[in-house]
């Protein structure tokens, strides 16, 4: 059984501090493990995978093929400073600090340039449909309609008045409608915690950085999974127009 020790998130300190959970494998890919506790999503990461906010990192120099022996389904445990998945354990021997989506005015022009550039990459969902409507549409561990969702609350996250009732309704609905791992990354959406590369286009769009780096931004993001980041962009882009439909001042 080979082990290979990491880096965790804060977002999961209590969890894997806490006592011996059982959990079980949802998914395996090349970079990554997706392990659920109860409600909780713990993701093992290679150092080149996406970057969850609720990820355990193993190390750069580490074996290449470290999740050869997971499958789907294997059994899990998580806490007690460690994560064991199917044949894997690790250890948690660091932390670290999962990124938010920073404060800032919404820049007009800029939503207007991501709309423009968005017109290429069109997503099979309604981008501006309800959540009811969204929530869940789509196959896969993480569905189409809940990456529009995901965006939406990470550039809303500093309106608590837009995101209240959005992460209020979609945290009701979400059992029985989408898959436990899709939940949990909602939740940490609707914290302001996502992909470095959802981080990128939402500080883009709020005044950080230029708009070339905007558009270097929603490379990176539209890079993520098939359709994914182009969801997931989507819904930044709605977001961005209901705080800029919403706020006086918004920065031209």
């Amino acid at each position: 059984m080979p082990t290979l020790p990491g880096a965790a998130t804060t977002a999961l300190r209590g969890l894997l501090r806490g006592p011996v959970t059982p959990a079980r494998v949802v998914g395996v890919h090349p970079t990554c493990v997706y392990a659920v506790a109860a409600d909780d999503l713990v993701a093992i990461e290679t150092s080149d995978a996406l970057g969850l906010p609720c990820a355990v990192r193993l190390g750069a120099d580490r074996s290449r093929r470290p999740f050869a022996g997971v499958r789907p389904g294997d059994r899990a445990v998580v806490g007690d400073g460690r994560v064991v998945a199917g044949g894997l354990t690790v250890p948690v021997v660091r932390w670290w600090s999962p990124p938010h989506a920073r404060p800032g005015s919404v820049v007009r022009t800029r939503v207007e340039s991501l709309a423009q550039l968005l017109g290429a990459h069109p997503v099979p969902v309604p981008v501006d449909g309800s959540v009811a409507d969204l929530l869940g549409l789509g196959p896969g561990l993480t569905p189409v309609g809940d990456d529009v969702l995901a965006g939406v609350l990470v550039a809303v996250h500093h309106r608590e008045d837009l995101r209240r009732p959005l992460a209020d309704e979609v945290a009701r609905l979400a059992p029985g409608r989408t898959t436990t791992l899709s939940a949990a990354l909602l939740r940490h959406a609707a914290d302001g915690a996502a992909l470095p590369a959802v981080l990128g286009v939402a500080d883009a769009l709020t005044g950080h950085g230029s708009d070339v780096d905007l558009v270097t931004a929603l490379r990176r993001l539209l890079a993520v999974g098939h359709s994914s980041g182009a969801a997931l962009a989507h819904g930044l882009l709605r977001g961005a127009r209901t705080v800029a439909a919403t706020t006086e001042g918004v920065a031209a």
